[in-house]
Parts: structure tokens; C-alpha cells; sequence
């Protein structure tokens, strides 16, 4: 059998880097929609006729705007109309609950869509069924790790073959994002279930572990947290069940402080991109966006501290001294500052507190 994998898809009428199309539908969620067609297609094309989506359709918890639903379900209707099944699992941003309900899941109302030859099913509770003689295990979020490892036992009772079955869940597991608390579920932990795959959705970032245990990744990137993960989708397949990943084809969020000049055009074409650097004028700023735009960038977000403009020659100096040397000259002569603390670590966090204040934000 061959499967393809698709999680994270966070569909939402996004503000940033975004506008109208004709068809009234926001572009970035159109972008989105095309990597979900996309998806089906791949999985056609290589002689499937299933999509698996373990959690997170929607982006925005408790609420559903049909602005977002109506062309989400067009999109899925075509889907379906392809001849490709649908099979999901709420995650996080999918319910109104802490854990998973059919009556709080906000994607619920699409497993109404009937199209005949396929279906689209939502599993919201643990469950394990046979497609095409693969089995296929579901269990849908839990907000306590707790809770899902008591579903997983279930579901590997209930399966009797869990080395015959993939598994998909919505859950972090520890080592797919960096810099993350660690939140106790681990690859071996999960791999002692014995599944031959586990499908894990809810971390955006796409990473092969080990015991079977694979981090999906999201669909796309969808805001300057998801800078230099992995996004787009799996394909499944083979009697081992090979997994190869589709890498996205929407435009990525990237942050290109640092570069050369050369990495910063290749990370420009067809991105979204940040700039962190030191000071600039207005002037500056925007002959640096033109350029990033000239480059091939889609959207610029560009984040320095605001350079104070020179005095015009023959203008009266203003005596004293600047507002950071001043907060230095403060920190050195406070008496209030015990004997224990470090005063030049105090003095690096105020000036590091006083360029945020004057920070210029500018994004188009």
C-alpha cells in the first residue's frame, strides 16, 4: 500500500506577507490549500488513494471562519472527488476542548462531505482499521502525556499486530525542535509499543528518529517560528513501509542575518525574510527592502535599532550624553545594585532592553 502523510496544515486567512485574491480567498491560505492538492496528487501519482492527516487542519482554536472552512472544503471535496481517502485525527488547534470531542472538534463538519467512491473520516477516539491490508492506528490528541501512552497500550491490545501497523498521534516528541522543555515523550518511549511506524503531528519540523518513530512536520511554513525547519509532506510505501519526504513548494519563512550576500539572494528567491542587524536610517531600511525584493523576496521583515538622524550642519549642539551611555553611567553609580551581581551583565541586559525599545518593525 501507499500512503501519503500530511499534518499541520494550520488553515487560517493569515495577516502577514498575505492579501485578496480575486476569488475573495486569503493567498496564503490558498498557498496552503495548493500544497494539500498537491499532496493528493503525489499520492495518485505513485499509484495511492489514501491521505492521512494527524491533526491540526485549522489554525485557530474554538472558532471556525467560513471564509477559511468554504475553501478548505472545495479543496478536500476535490480531493475526494479524486478518488483519494481522507483519514484524520484532531490536534491541539482542531478542538475547543483540552481533549479530544466530536462535539468541541471544529473539523468535525467536514467528515459531512460525501463524495461516492471516497470518504473523508475523523477518528476521535483510539481506533485501528485496515486499508488496503495495511493497518492503520489512530489516536487523536491528549492534552496529558499520561493519557496518550494509556491510548497507545489500547490501541496496541486492540491492534494484536502493532509490527503490522503505523500509528499516527499529535503529540511533541523530545529532540524534533531545539531550544523546547522537555515534555517526557521520547522516540524510545514510543518505540517500545512496537508499531512499525509512529506518525507523529504537532512539532513543525520534520525529523526521521529512532524505533520507527517519525516527527511529520507542517504542511508549510507558517510564521517566523518555523525559521529553518523542514515542512511539506510524507509518502508511504512499499512492504516496509519506506517514507520518503516531499519537501514544501510554498514560500518559507527565513531569516537571513549574517549571511553573505550570495546565501542572502538564494535565501530571498521566493521567501519570506527576516533582517536582524545594527543600526540603519529609514533610508537604509528601505533601499535594503527594494533590494530583498529585487532578489525575489515575497515579504521583508526588517528588525534594527532606529538610528538617530545627524544634525544638519550649523545646528546647536545638545549638551549631555546619550540615553545608552547614560543607563551605562546609571548602572556603574547605583548604589543600589548588591556587591554580588554582576554589573556588566546588568549594563549588556539594559542595552540589550533599550535597542528592542528603539527597534524599527517594519514588514511588507
Amino acid at each position: 500500500m501507499i500512503y501519503g502523510v500530511v499534518s499541520d496544515i494550520h488553515c487560517h486567512a493569515w495577516s502577514l506577507f498575505s492579501r485578496i485574491n480575486p476569488d475573495g480567498v486569503n493567498s496564503r491560505l490558498r498557498i496552503t490549500l495548493n500544497e494539500l492538492e498537491r499532496a493528493a496528487t503525489v499520492v495518485l501519482a505513485n499509484g495511492g488513494r489514501t491521505l492521512v492527516i494527524p491533526g491540526d487542519i485549522l489554525h485557530t482554536r474554538g472558532t471556525i471562519d467560513p471564509e477559511v472552512l468554504n475553501p478548505l472544503r472545495k479543496t478536500i471535496e476535490g480531493i475526494l472527488d479524486d478518488g483519494v481517502s481522507i483519514y484524520a485525527i484532531p490536534g491541539n488547534h482542531d478542538l475547543k476542548s483540552e481533549d479530544s470531542q466530536e462535539l468541541s472538534s471544529a473539523i468535525q463538519n467536514l467528515a459531512q462531505i460525501s463524495i461516492e467512491g471516497a470518504q473523508f473520516k475523523i477518528f476521535n477516539r483510539v481506533d485501528v482499521i485496515a486499508v488496503e491490508g495495511q493497518r492503520l492506528g489512530f489516536v487523536p490528541w491528549r492534552n496529558r502525556r499520561e493519557d496518550l501512552l494509556k491510548d497507545l497500550e489500547t490501541l496496541a491490545k486492540q491492534c494484536q499486530k502493532p509490527a503490522e501497523t503505523d500509528v499516527f498521534i499529535h503529540a511533541g516528541i523530545e529532540g524534533v525542535l531545539p531550544n523546547m522543555p522537555a515534555s517526557g515523550l521520547t522516540d524510545k518511549i514510543l518505540g517500545d509499543f512496537g508499531f512499525r511506524h509512529v506518525f507523529a503531528g504537532h512539532y513543525h519540523n520534520h525529523k526521521v528518529m529512532q524505533h520507527g518513530v517519525i516527527s511529520v512536520g507542517a504542511t508549510t511554513h507558517h510564521n517566523w517560528g518555523d525559521v529553518g525547519s523542514r515542512a511539506g509532506f510524507l509518502l508511504v510505501g512499499g512492504s516496509a513501509g519506506a517514507v520518503t519526504f516531499q519537501d514544501t513548494h510554498a514560500p518559507k519563512f527565513v531569516d537571513v542575518s549574517g549571511m553573505s550576500e550570495e546565501d542572502i539572494q538564494l535565501g530571498c528567491d521566493g521567501n519570506y525574510v527576516r533582517f536582524r542587524g545594527p543600526q540603519m536610517t529609514q533610508q537604509q531600511i528601505t533601499e535594503l527592502r527594494e533590494q530583498f525584493k529585487d532578489w525575489g523576496a515575497l515579504g521583508t521583515s526588517i528588525e534594527v535599532p532606529r538610528a538617530i538622524a545627524t544634525a544638519r550642519a550649523g545646528a546647536p549642539r545638545t549638551a549631555g550624553v546619550s540615553l545608552a551611555t547614560s543607563v551605562q553611567l546609571f548602572v556603574d553609580a547605583s548604589a543600589s545594585i548588591p556587591a554580588h551581581v554582576d554589573r556588566a551583565r546588568v549594563k549588556e541586559r539594559a542595552a540589550e532592553v533599550l535597542a528592542a525599545s528603539q527597534a524599527v518593525y517594519e514588514d511588507a
